[in-house]
């Protein structure tokens, strides 16, 4: 009792102040002696209550005073709760429990703003106390009774002190609600962990978590009701009815009656709340009771959330507005205040699925968040775009919390106020700069959170339907940051000491607490930070914002570093866990299951798919660029469109619906598009209007709708086609609102036109209403519309212009106000600059409510779009739990970035601010490094490089020196990742090498800037460099120093770039690069090297030019020694080509001091060993070779020649494929003019092959010796030389085949030394891999070495060897040799100019008499001593024979012919037919080539034309001779010059003529027409002088191609009679006749017969010839004489030896022979008789020996063919006598007539005159018709060409033509 005795004194004080009120007075009386009465218990509570809530009826301040205090203390000792005798109400009706009337008593003592100020604290005590009871828990109206009225006291109390408690009083009962509902739900969870409840439970999680993650879901999980609510209240939605709009069925909720629930003791002392519930769930509630309990809890939690989220909704009139201290502004600013701490602290109760509460009309749970989103959508709605700057402080911290916890429920809604509030009003001139700051401080929150920023990029910017929100905030962000504001240093100084006391800011704690918001506080706010401008504080906050955003990206992609970098482990699970920033709710240590999994576990992680979400952010930004284009040039973007599939048909339906609703398009390029005259625009267009819907709308109405999606374009004829249109769709929709379409057309012109005159500034006499009635009569079929109706649309249009939406937005945002249609428009803008501010005010509060009503409307479809999706999948929450999402979002954002930090960092010399911006570049470098984007790193490390600004030494900056440690920190730890960037952080590693020289007191001229080693030319001299420095490892001697003071480096610069923190760090780069990776180590090299000939090339005019770069290629090199050789071989392909380019330079000392350091490098390398079939050696040796080819410098030759000395004697031993690189270092030595070089080099190769010739071969430098030796035969200035390598190179052979580790050594068997070098071969053979290398030296000195000494030797060598050693040689290898080495001695008569630019006539006659006659010998020797290996090889001997004979060059054919000679006689016995066959081929092969088919066309060609060049050799064209006349030769005939067209062409197929060819050379001869090119001259003087006919005609100009046609033509016939004179010669040899088979023997007369009968025909085409002569061909008509009688005397006597013939074979054929024979004989004694004596004296000498042949051989015949053919032959004989005889002819008459008489008279004894008179020819036998020596001799004398040279002037075809 002793513990109530406060209510004893209290009704002790009342009884004594009741007075007269008796009531009171027995009732306290009354009371009190029940407390006497019930000593120990507590007397019935009815008692007690009934004096104390009538004396707070009294009005007395002190009775209600101690009655309030009473009550409130029974409260806190749950007193109210104790079984009472409660008796039934004055009406009947159950009373209320006693906790609710005591509630409502308190409550009804405010009564308003007049309450004492005593009463108001006694009631705000006494409420707080009932709600804070935690025995007895009020719910339901009673709570929100007492919650409401604190809530007025806080309004209406007049006292300050009052309104502070009430306001704290007010936080503290709702935060406590809401801490109740937290403890109820960890209960809960507690029990569905433990399975207490299990499928109500579970179901209950399973649905709520879906609506947490899925907006749409949780609509689904409403039921249809809420929605179709939503949706009949969406039809007429208002301000007023948006406040009382439900987001689910709340209707039995309300202020329901209050309920209580007692908590009771529990048995034991439980350890946590959780343990306590579960003990009283074990023991006495079931689970279902327990729900029902929870469910109360939570419905306090919505309805005290809904009722403040109401509150803040209502709308203020301006007046409020700025009425700071009026209640409504205060009421709304408790409002917003209370709905913020709620979610800041207790966000575990809006995110738990376990906080469900129940639809009361499908009595289905719905998540709390579910249930309340829409009323805090709508409160921030209202409140979002607010003017008051304390209202839109509060609204963008509760929408920041929706952006930190509750983004996935949010998703769709916080774009909205994201594109409509927040990022609209960044845009917006003219908004408020205070919000902007308080915007942008929300951004730099955002900034700071790296889930957020990567979730806000995966929902929105890879979203196709919805704009870049990322990248919009990150463009905004670099705006704000980089705009120019005009600031002192002492501002800034102000800004950094202000923002240095605040910290991290209030936000980032967990608690908050609103602040006083008393009318005493409430003062309009004044900017504190007066002196600061707005604008820097927002510039500010953006730079850091831009950094944060880098450092949260690196932060999030932390987790793939590491993986890469080795550090394996969870990686995907550290990324999804948010380690550097709290990204999730307060209350996480209280839910610690959400720390583990970041996404929901229902949500598939598959959702987050990096490659797909690639795709489609590829995809949103084609779509954009294409729309770009369409914006730009409609038709261009179009065809774009359609081309990527975002039209996806080329139909007039499907662009006319993508043009009407992709709102990115631009409506004036609609328009313009749309109207175009083309069908096909006229069809899109039809189809674009069709799409519309105008139906029961009024024609305004719809005239807007229309007008709405494009812009009408200003033609006539455009727009009337666009009106047609619409008239005829209104009509179709509306079929009864006007008589015909015309109504509608006129009418919407009309509309239009008087849209422009109301509301055009340059129309100054408006249209009336009368005006427009005018204008519009008789238009609907000749009747008038209504006036009424006109009237009305006179007024829509004057009140509500139609424009653009799209128009007036973008006025809004640039902040020009709407022009008003009062006509003063024009004196508009000149009134708001006077008049200012409340202007500016004014326009802004009617924007914010303009984007608080389109926001709310966008909520509208929002819902609605939800509701009617709701079966559906909707668009998922992305999750963020890749690490891989961080570059592309660098990839789109990393622009403005870089133009913010690169902007400021060269405008700016705050350090604060510098070090920031350097903090950002470091950052996005090593975002750019990690994931690989060249672009963006080269960017910022070069923006670096360039604030480093080294290479202006004397104008460094403390900034500067920042950004360099910048750069050497990233060389550190992104070394792996810089690729070609490291370029640019070694070039500052140079220059501040420079620096520290310049500070140290280096003259600066003699330390040239490595950056300009680009723009500066190469110096022409040396300056006078006597104080530079040696080299950068030098000691520094001292020397005047350069001018210091002003203009010399600051000593704080020098200072700092010797620091040992800079020092340090450039060591580290250098020593660290034995850690980079593989690909990291050659882009170092790389980026090396090249700063390293930057250096060489600005300084190496010194005496003592920079070499630091090059120091620190001999410094890795040794630091990354340990390389395996695979990467080795990578890095010296870099490090080489420098060391090519250094050891080449022309100043001396840089080559010494880049060969010493190779030469060092080479012999650390030779100290490892290298194994069998690798060439690392080899390779890292190269540069000596590429310096020693191209250096002029003997000094420098001489110190690579003894480099390698010193390596061969040190580490001999070591060198493996070495060799073969030191062999071509001795290769080039040895083509040196300089003797020292030579001989130095020579007798080391010597040495080496003396003592090394076994590893030479093991190690497969076999062939390098060779080369080398080659070289220095072929040195011609060193003769001596020359021949001690040739011999060297033939005593090689037998040493070869001695040394065992050679394959071909006959004695060992096969070693491990010959497997290596095979190996080497790569699989060659044996042969391959030494005798062709040995062979082809000599031949390659054969070929091309210019000492005829050497030369001769090589080629005696050469054939000395193939015939020595052949006949180990596979045919294999033997093909090889003639492919490669025999064959290309004579690869020069394949082509001319070869021959002609190789050699002058000089050099060409010494090569062909020294070198390819004694070759062409060679090779038939080689032949023959061969025969049987290489006769497979007979058609390529012939093919080379037969090109040797078809040269112009006279001396090459007629050694051809001869050695074609030699091959068939030397092998005569050998051959079979098959061989015979190819032979004859040949020669079928060389009369084609040679027969001058070209005579007969030549003047069918115009002769004032020149011909295009003609092929090589003698070739004209495709082929050669006209079809008509030729039959193929054999298959088997050679294919000279590749050409296998075997010759043929027709006449038409002479080559065409080219006018005026370029090649031809009219001041020079032909090279086949000049006297010295043909060798060739007629052997006796038998042409006869030609004398001028009266007839002749004045010699032709023929151009100087024409001239080489014909010369080519003459030239055949030249080779014909050659031809003839060969086989002439061929078969005086009886062996050779004897050996040939019959049929081949025929196929050579058929050629003799076809030469003979082709000359026939030309010599008697007279009118041919005589046109050939006009033309200019010859200097007198030409014959082909010589060869007509050549071939026929040839044919005669080859054709009578085998007609003698007796051998079987020869029998055979006889009487083709004798077929062949008698005519020919025949026809030749008759064209003799018929030639004239005087006119053809010529051919009578030509035909005479061929007439004496046929006579003589006709003598011969056998008696009875004699006999046989004495009729023909007599008359002719005796014709003959009529002639001029000389004595051959006479003889062989005789021999005829004596043989007649003998046989056909009978007549005996006249054989003896015969064989006297013949020479003593025998009578039949083989000899029988042998005609002797003598006869041939003489029968060919026509064909003696002897060599030598024609006289000028002499025509060339007097050698083949003869006179007619």
């Amino acid at each position: 009792m002793s513990s109530f005795a406060f209510v004893v004194s209290a009704l002790d004080k009342i009884a004594q102040l009741a007075g007269r009120n008796k009531q009171l007075t027995e009732l306290a009386e009354k009371a009190l002696a029940a407390l006497k009465e019930n000593d120990q218990d507590l007397p019935d509570p009815e008692v007690v209550f009934a004096p104390l809530q009538l004396a707070t009826k009294s009005g007395a301040i002190p009775l209600t005073t101690i009655a309030l205090d009473c009550i409130g203390k029974l409260i806190s000792y749950s007193y109210f709760t104790a079984p009472s005798s409660r008796a039934p109400s004055q009406d009947g009706s159950e009373q209320a429990p006693l906790i609710e009337r005591a509630i409502d008593t308190i409550c009804d003592c405010f009564q308003g703003e007049a309450t004492p100020a005593e009463i108001q604290l006694q009631i705000v005590k006494s409420l707080l106390a009932a709600v804070l009871n935690d025995k007895i828990i009020v719910h339901g109206a009673g709570l929100l009774k007492a919650v409401r009225q604190v809530y007025n006291i806080f309004l209406l109390s007049r006292s300050t002190p009052n309104q502070q408690i009430a306001q704290g009083t007010l936080t503290q009962m709702v935060g406590t609600v809401f801490e109740r509902v937290k403890t109820r739900i960890h209960m809960r969870e507690a029990r569905a962990q433990l399975g207490v409840k299990h499928s109500q439970s579970s179901l209950t999680i399973d649905r709520s978590d879906d609506q947490d993650t899925q907006t749409e879901k949780g609509d689904n999980d409403d039921g249809a009701t809420p929605s179709e609510e939503k949706d009949e209240a969406g039809a007429k939605l208002t301000l007023k009815d948006l406040e009382h709009r439900k987001s689910f069925d709340d209707s039995h909720m309300g202020d329901g009656p209050t309920m209580v629930s007692q908590v009771k003791p529990a048995k034991k002392a439980a350890r946590s709340v959780s343990e306590q519930s579960l003990a009283e769930t074990t023991h006495e509630d079931t689970p279902e009771a327990l729900d029902a309990e929870d469910e109360a809890y939570i419905r306090d939690a919505y309805l005290i959330f809904r009722s403040f989220c109401n509150l803040s909704t209502k709308v203020l009139t301006p007046e409020q507005l700025y009425d700071m201290r009026g209640q409504g502004m205060r009421s709304k600013l408790i409002s917003l205040h209370i709905v913020h701490t709620l979610l800041n602290n207790n966000i575990g109760v809006f995110t738990s699925p376990f906080c469900t509460i129940t639809n009361t009309k499908s009595n289905e749970p719905t998540s709390f968040l579910q249930a309340i989103k829409y009323y805090l959508c709508l409160s921030i709605t209202r409140n979002g775009a607010s003017s008051v700057d304390r209202v839109f402080d509060v609204c963008c911290e509760i929408f920041w919390l929706l952006i930190k916890y509750l983004r996935a429920p949010f998703k769709k809604e916080i774009e909205v106020f994201l594109n409509e509030i927040y990022l609209a009003l960044l845009a917006r001139k003219n908004a408020p700069l205070s919000q902007k700051f308080i915007f942008v401080g929300i951004l730099r929150r955002l900034c700071d959170d790296p889930r957020a920023l990567v979730e806000v990029y995966l929902n929105y910017d890879c979203d196709r339907n919805v704009d870049n929100i990322l990248q919009r905030i990150v463009e905004d962000l670099s705006k704000f940051a980089t705009a120019s504001i005009p600031i002192t240093p002492i501002q800034e100084q102000q800004y950094e000491d202000s923002h240095a006391k605040y910290g991290p800011g209030e936000w980032q704690l967990k608690s908050v607490l609103p602040p006083p918001l008393t009318a005493a506080t409430m003062t309009t706010p004044h900017d504190t930070d007066n002196e600061v401008p707005k604008e820097y504080a927002i510039k500010r906050v953006a730079i850091d914002s831009l950094v944060e955003t880098l450092r949260s990206l690196l932060h999030w992609s932390e987790p793939g570093r590491l993986e890469l970098d080795g550090d394996g482990g969870e990686v995907e699970r550290r990324a999804s866990s948010d380690e550097i920033r709290e990204s999730i709710d307060p209350s996480m240590s209280e839910n610690a299951s959400r720390l583990e999994t970041p996404i929901p576990p229902s949500t598939p992680v598959v959702d987050d798919d990096p490659d797909q979400l690639e795709k489609e952010k590829a995809r949103k930004t084609a779509l954009s660029n294409a729309i770009k284009i369409f914006n730009f040039k409609p038709k261009n973007g179009i065809k774009l469109l359609l081309k990527d599939g975002f039209i996806p048909s080329d139909t007039p339906e499907s662009i006319g619906r993508f043009l009407l609703y992709e709102d990115r398009l631009d409506k004036a390029q609609i328009g313009e598009y749309l109207g175009e005259g083309d069908q096909k625009n006229i069809d899109i267009m039809h189809a674009f209007v069709d799409l519309m819907d105008f139906r029961k709308k009024a024609f305004v109405e719809a005239l807007r709708e229309f007008l709405q999606s494009f812009r009408l374009p200003g033609e006539a004829q455009k727009i009337d086609r666009f009106m047609l249109k619409f008239a005829n769709r209104y009509v179709t929709d509306n079929p009864g609102e006007f008589a015909n379409a015309d109504t509608a057309y006129v009418l919407a012109y009309s509309v239009i036109m008087l849209n422009t005159d109301l509301h055009s500034a340059q129309v100054v006499q408006r249209m009336t209403k009368a005006d427009f009635i005018k204008n519009n009569r008789g238009i609907n079929d000749n009747a008038d519309l209504p006036d009424e109706y006109l009237l009305k649309i006179y007024d829509d249009i004057q009140n509500n212009e139609i424009v653009l939406k799209s128009e007036r937005e973008a006025a809004a945002l640039a902040g020009t106000l709407p022009v008003q249609s009062t006509g003063i428009a024009a004196g508009f803008g000149q009134a708001f600059s006077n008049v200012g501010r409340d202007l500016q005010r004014e326009a802004y509060v009617q924007q914010s409510e303009q984007i608080a009503l389109r926001s709310e409307q966008l909520f509208r479809d929002l819902y609605r779009s939800q509701r009617k999706n709701a079966s559906k999948a909707g668009a998922k929450f992305i999750p963020a739990t890749s690490f891989k999402h961080v570059g592309p979002i660098f990839d789109v954002t990393w622009m403005s970035f870089f133009s913010a930090l690169s902007g400021l960092m060269q405008r700016t010399h705050n350090i604060t601010v510098n070090k920031l911006c350097l903090e950002g570049m470091k950052l996005a470098t090593r975002i750019a490094c990690f994931f690989d984007l060249a672009t963006p790193r080269e960017a910022f490390i070069s923006v670096l490089k360039n604030i480093a600004n080294l290479n202006n030494p004397r104008e460094m900056q403390a900034k500067n020196v920042e950004a360099l440690k910048v750069i050497l920190d990233l060389g550190q730890t992104e070394g792996n990742r810089l690729r070609e960037s490291w370029k640019d952080v070694l070039l500052c590693i140079s220059q501040l090498d420079r620096l520290q020289l310049i500070s140290g007191g280096v003259d600066e001229s003699a330390v040239p800037d490595v950056s300009k080693a680009r723009f500066v030319p190469r110096p022409a001299g040396r300056p006078d460099t006597a104080d530079s420095r040696k080299s950068t490892s030098s000691s520094k001697k001292n020397r005047p120093r350069a001018h210091t003071g002003p203009e010399g480096v600051s000593l704080e610069i020098a200072l700092e770039s010797r620091s040992d923190e800079v020092i340090k760090s450039v060591d580290r780069i250098f020593t660290n690069s034995a850690k980079l990776s593989r690909d990291a180590i050659v882009h170092f090299a790389r980026a090396l090297t090249e700063v390293s000939w930057d250096e060489i090339r600005v300084s190496g005019s010194n005496e003592s030019p920079r070499t630091y770069s090059l120091q620190k290629i001999v410094e890795i090199s040794a630091y990354n020694m340990t390389r395996v050789r695979f990467e080795w071989t990578h890095i010296w392909d870099v490090l080489g080509e420098h060391f090519n380019r250094v050891g080449c330079h022309e100043n001396y000392a840089i080559v010494v001091f880049a060969l010493d350091s190779l030469r060092q490098l080479s012999m650390r390398f030779m100290d490892i060993e290298e194994l069998a079939g690798f060439k690392f050696q080899k390779d890292f040796l190269k540069p000596f070779e590429h310096v020693m080819s191209n250096s002029e410098d003997n000094r420098v030759k001489d110190m690579i020649l003894h480099c390698l000395i010193q390596m061969i004697q040190a580490r001999g031993e070591n060198i493996r494929s070495g060799w073969r690189t030191m062999f071509g270092v001795f290769t080039v030595a040895a083509k040196d003019p300089a003797e020292s070089i030579v001989n130095l080099a020579y007798e080391n190769v010597i040495q080496v092959y003396k003592t090394r010739f076994g590893v030479v071969i093991s190690q497969g430098a076999f062939t390098d010796l060779i080369v080398c030796l080659t070289e220095f035969s072929k040195n011609v200035k060193f003769q001596k030389k020359s021949l001690q390598a040739m011999e060297t190179l033939k005593s090689i052979i037998p040493a070869m085949l001695k040394a065992p580790e050679c394959p071909l050594s006959r004695k060992t068997k096969p070693t491990e030394g010959e497997v290596l070098a095979i190996e080497e071969l790569r699989g060659t053979s044996a042969e391959e891999g030494f005798w062709f290398p040995v062979l082809f030296a000599f031949h390659n000195v054969l070929m091309t070495g210019e000492d005829l000494e050497v030369r001769s030797n090589a080629l005696n060598y050469y054939f000395e060897t193939l015939l020595r050693y052949g006949g180990d040689f596979p045919s294999q290898f033997w093909n090889i040799i003639w492919k490669q080495q025999l064959s290309t001695i004579f690869l020069v008569l394949h082509s001319r100019p070869e021959m002609t630019n190789a050699l002058n006539h000089e050099e060409l006659s010494v090569w062909l008499s020294t070198t390819m006659i004694q070759a062409l010998r060679n090779m038939i020797t080689l032949f023959t001593h061969y025969f049987d290996a290489l006769e497979y090889m007979l058609d390529r001997f012939l093919e080379l024979l037969a090109l040797c004979i078809c040269q112009e060059n006279d001396t090459i054919a007629r050694i051809g012919s001869n050695c074609l000679q030699q091959l068939i006689l030397q092998n005569v016995m050998k051959f079979t037919p098959e061989h015979w066959a190819k032979i004859v081929g040949a020669f079928c092969e060389l009369f084609e080539k040679t027969t001058a088919y070209q005579l007969f066309s030549a003047t069918a060609i115009n002769s004032t034309a020149s011909l295009s060049p003609l092929p090589n050799g003698l070739e004209f064209g495709p082929g050669l001779s006209p079809t008509s006349e030729t039959h193929p030769v054999d298959g088997k005939s050679l294919k000279i010059n590749g050409d296998d067209t075997n010759g043929y062409i027709s006449d038409s197929d002479v080559p065409p003529i080219v006018v005026d060819a370029p090649e031809a050379d009219t001041t020079t001869t032909p090279a086949s027409a000049n006297p010295s090119a043909m060798a060739a001259t007629p052997g006796t003087p038998q042409v006869e002088e030609f004398k001028p006919h009266p007839l002749q005609q004045q010699p032709v100009v023929v151009t100087a191609a024409r001239r080489k046609f014909f010369n080519r033509i003459i030239s055949r016939c030249v080779l014909q009679l050659l031809m003839i004179e060969t086989v002439n010669e061929l078969f005086s040899n009886d062996a050779v006749y004897a050996q040939i088979p019959s049929p081949e023997l025929l196929r050579l007369m058929a050629l003799l017969k076809k030469s003979f009968l082709f000359a026939k025909r030309f010599n008697a085409d007279k009118e041919l010839r005589m046109r050939l002569w006009r033309e200019g061909f010859m200097k007198q008509p030409p014959n082909l004489l010589k060869q007509e009688s050549g071939s026929a005397a040839t044919y005669v006597a080859i054709l009578f030896r085998m007609f003698g013939d007796k051998s079987a074979e020869r029998q055979e054929s006889k009487s083709d022979v004798e077929a062949a024979l008698v005519p020919l004989c025949q026809d030749i004694i008759r064209g003799y008789i018929t030639l004239d004596e005087e006119s053809q004296h010529r051919n009578i000498v030509a035909w005479r020996p061929v007439v004496v042949d046929v006579l003589e051989g006709f003598a011969g015949f056998p008696e009875e063919s004699f006999g046989g053919h004495i009729k023909n032959f007599y008359p002719l004989v005796v014709e003959l006598l009529g002639k001029e005889l000389g004595l051959e002819l006479r003889g062989g008459l005789l021999g005829v007539l004596r043989r007649v008489g003998e046989v056909g008279l009978g007549i005996e004894g006249m054989g003896g005159f015969t064989a006297a008179g013949s020479g003593g020819q025998g009578d039949g036998g083989e000899g029988g018709m042998g005609m002797g020596s003598n006869r041939h001799g003489r029968s060919l004398s026509v064909f003696s060409v002897q060599a030598g040279h024609q006289e000028l002037g002499e025509d060339p075809s007097s050698r083949v033509m003869g006179r007619s």
